[in-house]
């Protein structure tokens, strides 16, 4: 009580270190928007008001979320310099007895928890009230346009984005202060004769309550984020930076567990059993479009070998999942797969409806002759010696891998940690021992340990990864390969095989 009593004294006084964002309230039924500038929403019926027990007028009105489209639950209604005060309920309405309260101008603001954890002041409204008169007074969450222009003034004018959430411990729910937040994508640079891709990344560090913003995310690319500190992190999962530039993104961090590769001796025998990743679980059910269930479709943890299959009710259930903010894929014939953003907690159930909304383009009878070729020069005559390990597009395809590190966490001879800034491919000799490099054929110095922040796993097309020395081809040999060789051919190198190819030879 005491801390909602200071909250109405600091709203009606303003003084406070945090940037306030004005907003429009509307005075009248209908749905209520943050601002005077208009930004694209999607068509929302406002949920109908409940009318006031007769003989009693009320003051009344709804919470509106414009950050989100959509009401308020929960949030706390207060009016200054009074001890009267309410929660909004499902639909995001609010009541008050006029009779209750004090004639003249009344100061209404609200509390909601997300908003304060992220440093944004909910605006404040003042109304007339006269004791037998009922009052409708709707209140509005700054618009995404006006949080942009007022968080990252910037980024506003550039036409650029804000990403902004709270990190907290997957364990125990605390505010994780002084994590790190990364956001990375690719850029496209167009030169005089070629297109290249350049890695580009951001990051910023939680604050005391737990908060983060980032400013200057690039509009219509894809992006993936992370949170972590030490040895404790969330996965990466995918963003898309909505029209109105701003996102709102909190992050559970767990202990981050790193499956281990199996050894030599497991490599060609049975299955080995996996050790659990952690005691999070997911719980939940595959719909189609329809809603009926999706028998047999596949749920799985990306970046891990953890999967369930669907029952014949759509129900799956997975166990042993690292907790925090983790990434899903779940697939099923005839529907193009799709991926979930879910917050996984060893203390609380987690739940997943996936709606595969999406049918998959079915192709036409192909038939093939011959057998296919790699377009690596050379890679299928390597790949025949039986020397190495060889992985061509259509493993890569299948290991569903998200970072490019998780390629190598089922290879013979390699183990995959973590440096408590990047995962680390090393061999399995130990760990002073360093594997040398090879990218699209010419030595490439990793020593900084950034293959996952130059090259994703779409652009591979190739991988080659020798053990040992003497099982390196000679023109691969280098000075450093006594702990082994990995060779990383890009779609670019089988690209300019497929030109080369095709160019008529000189009479």
């Amino acid at each position: 009580m005491r801390r909602l009593v200071y909250f109405a004294f600091s709203l009606i006084t303003a003084a406070t270190f945090v940037p306030t964002v004005a907003a429009q309230v509307i005075h009248r039924i209908g749905k209520p928007v943050a601002d005077t500038t208009s930004v694209p929403t999607r068509p929302t019926e406002m949920p109908k008001r409940a009318a006031a027990p007769e003989g009693h007028p009320t003051l009344s009105g709804i919470v509106y979320d414009s950050l989100h489209d959509e009401p308020v639950r929960g949030a706390t209604v207060i009016v200054a310099g009074t001890t009267r005060q309410t929660v909004t309920d499902s639909n995001g309405m609010y009541r008050f007895d006029v009779d209750s309260l004090p004639e003249g101008v009344a100061t209404v603001g609200f509390f909601m928890a997300s908003m304060d954890s992220m440093g944004i002041t909910p605006p404040v409204r003042q109304i007339g009230i006269h004791h037998g008169e009922s009052a409708l007074l709707d209140l509005g969450v700054p618009s995404m346009r006006t949080v942009l222009r007022v968080i990252c003034r910037d980024s506003a004018s550039e036409g650029k984005g804000l990403m902004m959430g709270v990190v907290r411990n997957a364990d125990t729910d605390v505010p994780l202060v002084g994590a790190l937040v990364v956001v990375m994508w690719t850029e496209m640079n167009i030169g005089t004769s070629s297109l290249t891709k350049l890695p580009k990344a951001v990051h910023t560090t939680v604050g005391p309550r737990g908060d983060y913003r980032l400013c200057g995310l690039p509009n219509g690319v894809a992006l993936r984020a992370q949170a972590r500190l030490g040895t404790k992190a969330s996965g990466w999962i995918d963003v898309t930076m909505p029209p109105g530039g701003v996102i709102q993104r909190d992050f559970l961090v767990g202990e981050r567990v790193v499956a281990a590769a199996r050894t030599d001796s497991q490599a060609g025998g049975a299955a080995v059993a996996r050790k659990p990743l952690g005691t999070a679980q997911l719980n939940g059910t595959v719909v189609g479009a329809d809603g009926k269930p999706l028998e047999g479709a596949q749920v799985y943890l990306v970046g891990a070998a953890v999967g369930a299959r669907a029952d014949s009710r759509g129900v799956f259930h997975l166990s042993g999942l690292p907790s925090g903010t983790q990434t899903v894929e779940v697939r099923q014939l005839s529907y193009a797969p799709k991926r979930y953003t879910v917050d996984l907690s060893p203390s609380r159930e987690s739940r997943l409806t996936a709606v595969m909304d999406a049918k998959a383009q079915v192709l036409g009878t192909v038939t093939v002759e011959g057998k296919q070729t790699s377009d690596i020069p050379g890679f299928d005559a390597r790949a025949k010696r039986g020397l190495g390990t060889f992985l061509d597009r259509d493993e890569i395809e299948k290991r569903q891998s998200v970072l490019t590190t998780d390629l190598f966490r089922t290879i013979p001879g390699l183990t995959v940690g973590f440096d408590g800034t990047n995962y680390v491919v090393q061999s399995s000799r130990g760990q002073g021992c360093q594997v040398q490099w090879y990218l699209d054929g010419s030595p490439f110095d990793n020593s900084d340990n950034s293959l996952d922040q130059m090259i994703r796993p779409d652009d591979i097309e190739a991988v080659e990864v020798y053990k040992s020395a003497s099982e390196v081809p000679v023109q691969f040999q280098g000075q450093n390969g006594s702990c082994g060789t990995i060779l990383v051919w890009t779609k670019r190198s089988a690209g300019r095989a497929k030109s080369n190819a095709a160019k008529p030879s000189n009479p």
